[in-house]
């Protein structure tokens, strides 16, 4: 699921994510819940909506599914539009715990759970969060793991995003302390092995507290999943740039991007001689520098540059899409199942238990 505020570039990096998936879509499995909802020209997103498909890559096979909704306005419809998507979050627990109650569970079940919400942070906010923005992670957190970008990061500067990036850790982990995907509670004085985190006068940051710990992990245990929780802290949040689509049609436009190679080469090539030739064997040397590779990509052609979706340097979009598919795929579905769900079931099975105490005693006052 993605959320963020209107015009943060939501749709943008859906139609992106999908474009860069089209190779590995099993056939027949694409399915819009709106018909043609990615081929139009990009507009404001008016209601929810859900692009779905298998995908199969280095021999796996995921169910995936895309949802898109409206963007937060200003004021008091924020609240509105919250709890919109907390209901339709809840919905999908609401779905499971039906399954679970029935006396003869449908074995091919789908999992319809939200495993992550991409939140597009308010980039006009440089120096801190926005209001709008603490208040919805603060909400949203207690239901879905929150996944942490920045939106049209191609129209910031390299230091603005370093700065956003560094304002957003310490606002989260240190002062709000809001538990998004990756927050750890940490002890404030010893980590999970009993060590001492801090020394006298020094006091680590919660997100540093973390990353030791999980450090730990990985040099005590090799523990791969550590491994790839700290590369996650250490590019979260992500920066994302969506494609330049034609005003017509949507559909990405055709940008040619021109790379040279990194150093010249010699190219010899032996002449073929008779082997009882007297003539000596002559070799035959090309200089071939700058070579220039030519090829298409997705991004933003600006007249002094073209900036690539794709291209790790320029952005994080690759990083988060391994992430997303491959190394907290897992990770994600436990914690929403372990986390999130069995706190809705709890919650759920308690007030059905006081209903039940309520509706009996008003019977016995009525037989009374």
């Amino acid at each position: 699921m993605v959320v963020g505020s209107a015009g943060s570039g939501k749709t943008a990096f859906i139609r992106t994510f999908c474009e860069t998936l089209t190779h590995d879509v099993i056939q027949g499995s694409y399915r819009e819940s709106k018909s043609m909802v990615l081929n139009d020209p990009l507009q404001p997103t008016t209601e929810l909506y859900t692009v779905s498909m298998h995908i199969q890559e280095q021999g796996q096979r995921t169910a995936l599914t895309l949802i898109d909704t409206p963007g937060f306005t200003t004021g008091v419809a924020v609240d509105h539009q919250l709890r919109y998507i907390a209901k339709y979050i809840d919905y999908q627990f609401e779905r499971t715990l039906a399954e679970e109650s029935k006396v003869k569970r449908d074995a091919k079940a789908l999992d319809t759970h939200i495993h992550s919400c991409l939140y597009f942070i308010d980039i006009q906010s440089i120096n801190g969060l926005s209001e709008a923005d603490r208040y919805i992670l603060q909400n949203l957190s207690t239901r879905v793991n929150i996944v942490p970008v920045i939106g049209k990061s191609d129209t910031l500067t390299v230091a603005q995003c370093n700065q956003l990036k560094t304002v957003f850790r310490r606002e989260i982990f240190d002062i709000l302390q809001i538990p998004i995907y990756g927050y750890i509670e940490v002890d404030e004085d010893e980590d999970m092995f009993g060590k001492r985190t801090s020394t006298k006068g020094y006091h680590p940051s919660q997100r540093t507290k973390i990353l030791d710990m999980l450090h730990e992990c990985v040099e005590e245990d090799n523990d791969e999943d550590a491994s790839a929780m700290i590369d996650y802290l250490q590019s979260m949040p992500f920066t994302l740039i969506g494609y330049e689509e034609d005003t017509q049609t949507g559909r990405p436009i055709n940008i040619k991007n021109s790379s040279n190679s990194d150093s010249s080469f010699i190219k010899e090539q032996e002449d073929e001689e008779m082997q009882d030739s007297p003539t000596p064997v002559t070799r035959k040397k090309e200089f071939i520098k700058n070579k220039q590779i030519i090829k298409s990509v997705l991004g933003r052609s600006y007249p002094w540059a073209v900036v690539e979706c794709c291209n790790p340097t320029h952005c994080d979009f690759e990083t988060l899409k391994k992430a997303l598919l491959s190394g907290h795929k897992d990770m994600l579905r436990i914690d929403t199942f372990e986390r999130f769900y069995e706190q809705y079931r709890t919650t759920q099975l308690q007030n059905r238990t006081i209903n039940r105490s309520r509706t009996g005693s008003k019977q016995g006052m009525h037989v009374a």
